[in-house]
């Protein structure tokens, strides 16, 4: 029975058109949800901040690329229909390659192990073509049935957005750094300071961008606790850090609190005393001083140099006070004082806190640590309670191990 061409031709193009439909909707969702911030930070990058990219546009024009290239590949290896999906195979090569990117790349551009790779996989390619036409000759396909073309077809290309999906392997925190530092340059500091808030996780460099994010909202020292702080002040401002591909330098971070750091101050601590010695201070500059006090658990300096930038008048009443600080003040507190929300640290009354609801979170942190006599037991599980809190931050942090120690 000879086999009806019409047919024939009409079974190749639902093959073909479902599969670029499904390349595309890969390709361009890979691009622009999962490595659109990694490929703004290359341009950035290779173009010396000369040029920017836009995750929609560049995602679509890419997309638009890889498709045409398949195109030309199909046209010169003319693959059979039920092989069609494999002349996806360069276009993504082609992809894999693009977002292969990591930190040495950025800092050292380099093909790395993909200069013997690339043209090995093409080689190997080349013989496959010929040989799926050389047996393709022999034994040709006598059905035209869409389901027994559709599915091998459907197997090829999903086995290579696999491997296309799997063989970047740049860590979450990494992504959550330039995602971040991007709607910090959008000016969504909001959005911004959520990226990856659940992860135990984190760098140093993520620490600070989530601290400008907060301290551009007005909510450092509110929500400092909110993340896993792993770093000390470093995790504030690192003065001495500088790195060629960030898009957020440690001096707009400066500039922010008042004035940009000249090249002699080498010291975070320095730059923010000398900053609050001059007019040009804020009070993101103050906020930056003390939680860096708090972070490096300097209590003695922070008790000092409180009552200056926070005055609560003849009432004391520190209700309104940020979150860091009302908690830092009741952990220094006479315990007894503290149990009933009076901030009273030698002798004198800093604060009075009518809040019930923080001054029963604070007995029960006191109640709960006390409960477990295996140290590792009381670290997590106080940690799982009271992880979001300085009082935590201050009895645990330095003891803390695996996820709730640095990565």
């Amino acid at each position: 029975m000879s086999i009806n061409p019409f047919r024939r031709q009409k079974t190749a193009g639902i093959i073909q058109y479902s599969c670029g439909i499904l390349f595309m909707l890969f390709t361009f969702c890979y691009l622009y949800f999962l490595q659109g911030d990694l490929l703004a930070e290359a341009q950035f990058v290779y173009s010396h901040g000369v040029t920017t990219y836009n995750l929609f546009v560049g995602a679509l024009i890419i997309t638009a690329f890889l498709q045409i290239l398949q195109r030309v590949v199909h046209l010169l290896t003319n693959l059979p229909s039920r092989w069609y999906a494999f002349s996806y195979l360069p276009s993504m090569l082609g992809l894999t390659l693009l977002t292969d990117i990591d930190r040495s790349t950025l800092l050292h551009f380099t093909f790395g192990a993909w200069t013997w790779i690339l043209p090995l996989v093409l080689i190997l390619f080349v013989i496959a073509v010929l040989l799926i036409r050389h047996f393709d000759s022999y034994f040709p396909s006598e059905s035209t049935d869409l389901k027994s073309q559709a599915y091998p077809n459907f197997i090829i290309l999903f086995a290579l957005m696999l491997i296309a999906g799997a063989i970047p392997h740049n860590p979450d925190v990494f992504h959550y750094e330039l995602k971040t530092e991007r709607l910090i340059l959008e000016h969504d500091y909001e959005a911004a300071s959520h990226v990856g808030e659940r992860s135990l996780r984190s760098t140093p460099r993520l620490t600070q961008l989530r601290m400008y994010a907060l301290s551009q909202q007005g909510l450092l020292a509110e929500n400092l606790f909110d993340y896993p702080q792993y770093y000390g002040s470093k995790g504030l401002l690192d003065i001495a850090e500088h790195q060629p591909y960030y898009r957020i330098t440690t001096q707009d971070i400066c500039a922010h609190l008042g004035a940009r750091c000249g090249t002699s101050v080498t010291s975070t601590q320095r730059y923010l005393r000398l900053m609050l010695a001059d007019s040009l201070c804020n009070v993101h500059t103050i906020d930056y001083y003390l939680c860096s006090l708090l972070l490096d658990k300097h209590m003695d300096e922070f008790l000092q140099q409180f009552p200056y930038y926070y005055q609560l008048g003849a009432a004391r009443n520190g209700d309104n006070l940020p979150r860091a600080y009302r908690e830092a003040l009741l952990l220094l507190s006479q315990p007894q004082a503290a149990l009933h929300g009076v901030a009273l640290i030698n002798g004198d009354t800093l604060a009075v806190f009518t809040d019930n609801d923080f001054i029963a979170q604070f007995r029960d942190y006191n109640e709960y640590k006390s409960e477990f006599a295996d140290p590792t037991e009381r670290i997590n599980k106080t940690h799982r309670e009271f992880g979001h809190t300085y009082w935590w931050y201050h009895d645990f942090s330095h003891l803390a191990q695996g996820e709730l120690k640095q990565p």
